[in-house]
């Protein structure tokens, strides 16, 4: 083909997307292998994804010495897009490089924030990493925001509980992934991944029957309520609640999500909380099950000796750390955001006007909190070397 150098490799990119579009691995390996051969390539953004996606070709055909090869001592050349970014962060994932997929990923995450798959794929680096709480801040955040219905996120969260020692939160969490998707080998590969516990928890979530059901309920609220954004004192009130329900009565029925939503409620009615219904669509049951099983437990259980203790200040903890929560995670959206368009701004100023227009200061202290951060990024970018 003639014509000017960028004219070659354009129409080498078209044909790359076309043979993966017909599913024509090979004609992707010609035309990836002639883009890293053309010496107008070299040093350019072209040649890092062309090594990229050379890269991913190999680990789908199972060639991941070459790929580890390949991306040894990979540097950007220039500044990176979002959609390079991700690409590279899967490959690193692929090869289980964890910390370059974590470097990554944040990049990515500055640019585009409110992606939920990358935000739940960094979760998964960091527990990779051991750096469990920044794990479990970012995948608790996104399992709300995806109402609980993503069985990778809730999987993750799972595995974090294990590493825990926290087995009843972790099977509860497996047991509402694998009803998600049943059939998602992917859940059971993450499984694997427990070393020392992969074996029992495996055994335990494939035979939910075996386990009594006064063992199962607690573990299923706290997990539950930590994922409904209360404070493991709450977990500990339920727990205070079902030991003190069972040791006056045996629970009856097979289905332990129903004592669970009711012993959410019953430590929760107070406020802040989900009405019945909201409570009964988060566990899968009925709102006419729910109902009567927490007027069992409250007709068994003196519950006001156990949740009004401190109640004014046990409300307000729970309410402001729900709102403070949402809170963070907005401005954190925000201000990331508006990093990522600081060659946009003319000045401080101009950029806390489009922050302030995204988000209203509660009071004259945040606002000057934001200002003064704002300030400090203006100035790293002003002056990078400090």
């Amino acid at each position: 083909m003639s014509g000017p150098p960028g004219g070659k490799i354009d129409w080498l990119w078209k044909q790359v997307e076309s043979a993966r579009a017909d599913d024509n691995r090979e004609a992707v390996r010609e035309c990836l292998e002639r883009l890293l051969a053309d010496p107008s390539v070299r040093d350019t953004s072209d040649e890092d994804l062309a090594l990229i996606n050379l890269s991913q070709l190999d680990l789908e055909e199972g060639r991941s010495r070459e790929a580890a090869l390949r991306l040894s001592d990979f540097r950007w050349h220039g500044v990176p897009g979002p959609a390079g970014l991700l690409l590279l962060a899967d490959v690193y994932l692929k090869l289980e490089w964890f910390g370059q997929a974590r470097d990554e990923l944040e990049e990515y995450l500055e640019l585009i924030p409110e992606d939920l798959d990358a935000r739940r794929k960094l979760g998964l680096v960091q527990l990779m990493l051991n750096e469990d709480d920044a794990a479990q801040r970012i995948l608790l955040a996104t399992a709300r925001r995806e109402k609980n219905r993503v069985p990778e996120t809730l999987t993750y969260l799972a595995m974090l509980e294990a590493k825990a020692g926290r087995l009843e939160e972790s099977l509860h969490l497996l047991l509402q992934a694998r009803e998600l998707a049943p059939l998602d080998e992917k859940i059971e590969h993450t499984l694997l991944r427990i070393e020392s516990l992969r074996v029992s928890l495996k055994r335990r979530a494939l035979h939910q029957e075996d386990l009594p059901l006064e063992d199962l309920v607690p573990g299923m609220t706290g997990g539950m309520l930590e994922l409904h954004g209360y404070s493991r004192e709450k977990a500990r009130q339920a727990m205070e609640a079902w030991n003190r329900f069972c040791s006056v009565q045996r629970p009856a029925g097979r289905k332990p999500a129903i004592w669970a939503a009711a012993l959410e409620y019953s430590v929760t009615r107070f406020g802040p909380h989900f009405t019945q219904k909201q409570l009964a669509d988060e566990y899968g049951v009925s709102t006419t099950q729910l109902g009567e099983h927490y007027h069992t437990i409250a007709q068994a259980v003196d519950l006001d000796s156990i949740v009004k203790e401190d109640l004014l200040g046990e409300t307000e903890r729970a309410g402001h750390g729900l709102r403070d929560l949402v809170r963070r995670e907005e401005m954190a959206e925000v201000i990331a955001s508006a990093t990522g368009r600081l060659e946009e701004f003319r000045g401080p100023g101009e950029m806390c006007a489009w922050v302030f227009g995204r988000i209203d200061p509660l009071n004259e202290a945040e606002r000057r909190e934001i200002e003064d951060f704002v300030g400090y990024l203006w100035k790293r970018k002003s002056n990078p070397a400090k």
